[in-house]
């Protein structure tokens, strides 16, 4: 698991991503997303966001994921939730990969999470295996960004 997590200012300042990544998470700091609706926004062939907005839930409720063409990079912008990270050899495949979704789905056991808050970014790499939306002490709404970035 090659998780990264921090506020993203640090991230930017600290440069501990590649150029390719750093220009994504500029672009998160950059861009006001007030105007956005929920949905896919395109931005370019190697990059294109999804808004994100729902209420947080229990892990039981939620899904397992990961991703082989695009890195997905979660940016908190208002609410709390927890993402529940593991590593994709400790799961079992529930449905193979679908390439129109960029999409494999898992089933395992919660047993890492990590809480998420404004301003918080998660990079989630292909072997990285993740579980959103869930409940981080209280049921609440999130409103977040999802940048997918061409591996």
């Amino acid at each position: 698991m090659v998780l990264i997590k921090g506020k993203l200012n640090d991230l930017i300042e600290t440069h501990v991503v590649a150029a390719k990544f750093q220009a994504g998470l500029n672009l998160l700091k950059e861009t006001d997303f007030s105007p956005y609706s929920a949905g896919r926004h395109e931005l370019d062939e190697n990059l294109f966001f999804f808004l994100n907005e729902y209420e947080t839930k229990n892990a039981e409720e939620c899904f397992w994921e990961a991703h082989q063409k695009y890195l997905d990079v979660h940016y908190i912008l208002e609410g709390k939730e927890a993402i529940a990270v593991d590593h994709i050899d400790h799961q079992k495949v529930k449905e193979e990969y679908d390439e129109v979704k960029d999409a494999i789905f898992f089933e395992g056991n919660v047993d890492s999470t990590v809480t998420m808050t404004p301003g918080d970014v998660m990079i989630c790499f292909p072997e990285d295996s993740h579980m959103t939306g869930i409940i981080a002490g209280e049921k609440q709404k999130v409103r977040k960004v999802v940048l997918k970035v061409k591996l």
